[in-house]
């Protein structure tokens, strides 16, 4: 917290920094009769401007005498009949907008917002016609309470435009159809605060037109703006510091929860006013060094700025309340869209500060000089967002598959009843490697391609990637045989996530790879993480298909031929059951006597099934043989014990255990 503090209040002061020295050093060189230091002439022109203070205000008292009393009620007449218009305008209005969100704002919130803001738009169109209509009695449009009324008409027009705006995203009385994400105090509250940032700076400019139209000079202009500047400057950081909690609940309600950063994001959102605080003391600087210099290009720079970075603001907010319906964590089609709308208007928005502090505040570069720089800019912003949309597509498709594709659980053993989820494709089981691949690809050719753009030689930078790579495969041989042998393994395909396989050294299921790594989870719970480069080989017992053969032990005098015909008959009904059916490839079947020991006759049998549970279907025919035996004459081998005594003639002789298992080293065998 104290780290992101200090690293805002390093850039903010670096930032100022720049802006002062190239203002001196821009005013030091180009102002005409500058013979000292900064400093010195901005001295100088300060106590000159001051001297004419006294000229100001003889002016001012001058003024009736150049605008008449009937004049200056026409041009209070304008905002009043303007702003009593649009007030009528919104009550006759409003059973109709009331009417069109409750039938709209259900279905389709965007059409009701539509709806609000056209009919916002008649109401400005109501001041406009009241506005014009007072100004046509203002007389003369060349004279001097002609050209006020205009001015005094065009602010009243840009203030309401910018209310409009404003009224449309946070509609304090109307949350049904409120685009931005803050509830109804937190709404009402912004909109005027908002009002104020636009009408301070307005009224600023307008009260310096307005001197020059009454025949005020240069110098009294100069001597005005150094008096109400500051004071404009102060009621701005008011303002700032005034909403700066309702602002942070907009900003923060912004921050999505699925994108990288978001700590980063809510920390700046919650200190924004720090961002404020700075930007309208420079602002209020700019104004006085106009003032002083007779240039105003920073000044403008700074109000290009300010617009800018309120248009973004209403634009991430309307593209938030359209996609905040997608709560998946797959990100749709329209979400990718949104993204690529969001890049292409905060790149256009860095654009357009880029020019306005290289050329008009900062005065680092002529108009001429950064034409080229804007050229590149946008070729590189429009390659950029080109590389975004293809990476974000190329995203979309992997998750998709991904999701689309579930990996079978990695805690399926065989000794579950019931199947196991069928094993990933290879397709599948590589996809997240494929992912952070092409990703890295993406943004490393994406960054050189971007970088050339801007006039940045990228052979030095793929020199230096070159030797570092190098000296990164001299000083870790291990990790790079590690890599390679993965890429290889995988290339071969030799394994799967959910299969079961033997490393040499350790055995479990697949739980997991990187490009270095296996993890292996044992039947027992163990969790095993097998570089690559100690793999000496991969037994994957999970693959294709396996023979399960074990070996029973029957009495002597066994019918051997019965036997056989029993067992064959019992694989065949296997093989037509559904539940054996897709696992079986070959029934079960006798394979003939192994051996003879003592009062027992071994005998060996067999199938071939998927390597999905085969012990499942050993348990299941050694059960069946079980029940099936004693009623043909059957009998398993009893154990000879010396001293046993006879059992009851009405019992029926327990089956023996096995005498021998030769079943294949499949995961069951391990289990």
């Amino acid at each position: 917290m104290t780290r992101s503090r200090y690293g805002i209040a390093a850039a903010l002061g670096s930032f100022a920094m720049a802006w002062a020295c190239s203002a001196a050093a821009q005013t030091a060189y180009s102002t005409e009769g500058a013979t000292g230091s900064f400093l010195t002439l901005l001295t100088e022109r300060l106590e000159f401007t001051i001297k004419h203070i006294p000229a100001l205000g003889h002016h001012l008292a001058s003024l009736p005498d150049v605008v008449s009393g009937g004049s200056a009620l026409l041009l209070l007449g304008i905002v009043v009949a303007g702003l009593a218009a649009e007030y009528v305008a919104r009550l006759l209005l409003s059973r109709a907008r009331l009417r069109g969100f409750d039938r709209l704002v259900g279905h389709s919130p965007l059409r009701a917002f539509g709806l609000a803001v056209l009919l916002d738009v008649v109401a400005l169109l109501a001041l406009v016609v009241a506005g014009r209509v007072v100004v046509a009695q203002i007389g003369d449009p060349q004279g001097i309470a002609g050209k006020l009324g205009h001015q005094v008409f065009q602010a009243l027009l840009y203030w309401r435009a910018f209310n409009l705006l404003f009224r449309a995203f946070l509609r304090p009385s109307t949350p049904e159809g409120r685009i931005a994400p803050v509830d109804d105090a937190t709404a009402l509250s912004l909109l005027f605060g908002l009002n104020w940032v636009i009408v301070l700076p307005l009224l600023g400019g307008h009260l310096a037109r307005a001197l020059e139209t009454t025949g005020g000079g240069p110098r009294l202009v100069s001597a005005a703006v150094i008096l109400y500047a500051p004071l404009l400057a102060a009621c701005l950081l008011w303002v700032v510091w005034h909403w700066h909690k309702q602002m942070a609940a907009w900003l923060s309600a912004l921050v999505s929860d699925r994108k990288i950063g978001r700590r980063l994001k809510l920390d700046a959102a919650q200190r924004w006013w720090v961002v404020g605080l700075v930007f309208y003391t420079m602002m209020g600087l700019a104004a006085v060094y106009a003032a002083l210099t007779e240039r105003n290009t920073a000044a403008r720079g700074m109000t290009t700025i300010e617009s800018s970075l309120i248009a973004l603001l209403l634009f991430e907010t309307l593209m938030h309340r359209i996609t905040r319906h997608i709560v998946s964590e797959l990100p749709m089609a329209g979400d990718v869209v949104a993204d690529c709308l969001r890049l292409i208007a905060r790149l256009y928005v860095i654009i357009l500060i880029a020019d306005a502090l290289m050329v008009r505040v900062l005065g680092a570069m002529t108009p001429d000089e950064w034409l080229s720089h804007d050229r590149g800019a946008k070729v590189a912003a429009l390659s950029l967002v080109a590389i975004y949309a293809f990476w974000r597509f190329v995203k979309f498709r992997m998750d998709s598959y991904i999701a689309s594709n579930p990996l079978p659980s990695a805690d399926v053993t065989a000794e579950a009843e019931d199947d196991g989820k069928v094993a990933a494709s290879r397709l599948r089981t590589l996809m997240p490697l494929l992912r952070v691949v092409a990703g890295s690809t993406i943004i490393v050719v994406g960054g050189l391609l971007v970088l050339s753009q801007l006039g940045v030689n990228i052979t030095p930078l793929i020199a230096g990637a070159s030797v570092f790579g190098l000296a990164v495969s001299f000083g870790s041989q291990s990790l790079v045989r590690d890599v390679v042998s993965g890429v290889f393994f995988l290339a071969e395909d030799s394994f799967r996530i959910g299969e079961y396989v033997d490393c040499s050294k350790v055995k479990g299921t697949v739980e997991g790879f990187t490009v270095r790594s296996l993890r292996l989870r044992h039947q027992n719970g163990q969790l095993h993480i097998v570089p690559f480069g100690q793999v000496g080989h991969i037994t994957n017992f999970s693959r294709d298909w396996t023979v399960v053969k074990f070996n029973l032990a029957f009495a002597n005098g066994t019918d051997v031929e019965l036997l056989r015909k029993t067992v064959k008959k019992l694989g065949t009904d296997m093989m037509e059951e559904p539940t054996f059916k897709p696992i079986l490839l070959q029934p079960l079947k006798m394979q003939g006597v192994v051996d003879i020991k003592d009062n027992a006759v071994i005998v060996r049998f067999k199938f071939m099934a998927r390597p999905k549970n085969p012990s499942m279907v050993q348990r299941m025919a050694v059960r069946r043989m079980y029940e099936k035996f004693p009623a043909l004459g059957i009998q398993f081998a009893q154990p000879n014990f010396p001293f046993a005594m006879q059992a009851p003639a009405a019992v029926a002789p327990a089956p023996a255990v096995p005498a021998a298992s030769a079943l294949p080293p499949t995961k069951a065998a391990a289990e």
